[in-house]
Formats: structure tokens, sequence, C-alpha cells
């Protein structure tokens, strides 16, 4: 992903404190608990930690990958004042690999920013890193909304719900739904858009 995406996010983070969801995590992510209670947790694209905090704070061992510096450095600051560490490291997904492996590998909303072959590799590279019995959570925009809408000529992932069923065929999807959801992105009125997101979580079999 480019220099002018990270700029944006810095910017963003900058301007304003739970910037998505309020810094509540996802709910996809609250679910983890019921799955797996414990280990090693990558965060892809975890912005300013509201997913990362909730499990360190679950006693997860967390790090997170994110373009934006100004992200990371809010995470850092909110872990050392709960008093907990959580590893960061500014990196382009989309460039850099995985290394090491993980009980839980997290991507949520990162790929709509990437085309379709980008997303792709990054999500077979963090199934790849993911250990047996290991869960991914996926929360991304689908090919329904506003958003998808305006972006679409683009050539961006926005994929449909059985595009990310098909990348799972192997994997045991415990958790499955699609909703429609508030964007941060706003319509020529200056209103907010609307898009649909899917929620996957899916504990690897094999």
């Amino acid at each position: 992903m480019k220099e002018k995406l990270r700029d944006q996010y810095d910017s963003l983070y900058t301007a304003q404190d739970d910037v998505f969801g309020g810094g509540q995590p996802v709910e996809a992510v609250c679910q983890i608990k019921n799955y797996i209670d414990s280990g090693r947790v990558l965060d892809i694209g975890g912005g300013e930690g509201r997913n990362a905090l909730y499990l360190a704070e679950r006693g997860f061992r967390v790090s997170v990958n994110d373009l934006s510096k100004v992200g990371l450095d809010k995470i850092k600051l909110i872990a050392k004042e709960k008093g907990f560490t959580i590893d960061t490291r500014v990196a382009d997904v989309t460039e850099d690999t995985i290394e090491g492996e993980y009980e839980v590998i997290l991507l949520t909303f990162v790929l709509h920013h990437m085309d379709k072959l980008e997303a792709v590799k990054v999500i077979k590279e963090a199934q790849k890193h993911t250990v047996i019995g290991g869960i991914n959570v996926i929360e991304t925009f689908v090919n329904k909304g506003g958003l998808y809408e305006r972006n679409k000529v683009t050539g961006r992932f926005y994929p449909c719900q059985k595009e990310i069923e098909e990348l799972y065929k192997d994997w045991d999807i415990k958790e499955l739904s699609i909703k429609e959801i508030m964007t941060m992105a706003r319509n020529k009125e200056g209103k907010p858009m609307k898009n649909h997101a899917v929620s996957l979580l899916a504990q690897k079999s094999r």
C-alpha cells in the first residue's frame, strides 16, 4: 500500500482518538475466546489497536503491523499505561512477508485497500502462518453498498461472501455473517456511506 494511504491514516489518527468503533473490538474478535484462550496474535493493519488491546488485556501475546506509525505509537502508549506490552512494526503487508507462526491472525477492514491479487496473497500468507487449531478473523467490505459502487472501477478487493468461503473451504468456519454498516467515507452530499461487510471466524483444521 502506498504513501498516500499512510499519510491519510497518520493524519486521521492525529486528529482523532478511537477513530474506528469507538475503540471497541469487532464482534468476531470477541468470539475468539470461545475457541482459543491463549497464544500469539498478529493483527495486520491494526490501526490504533482496538482489537490488539482487547486481546492483550485477555492474556494473548500480541503483535501489530500497520502503515501508520501514529496509530502504532498510540497502541504502545495505551499498552504501557495498562501495564502490558504489544509489539508493533511499521510495515506494508502487501510487500512484507509474515514471520513466525500464530494462534490468531486478524485482518479487519484492511483488505479493501488492496487489489484482488494482493488481498488473496495476504490471506493465503496468513493461513500459512497460522498453527493447526489456530484462528483467522476476516472482516472486510463486500460488493454491495455505496463504498463499493464508488471504488469498483479501482480494482480493489470487494469480494462476495462465496469468495471468502472458498478461500477458507479447507478450514472449519465457525462464524460467518454479512451486515450493512456505516463507513468513514462520505457521499457527494457529505453523508456517511453505508456498505455491507462480511465477518468470518475460521479455525485451521489441517
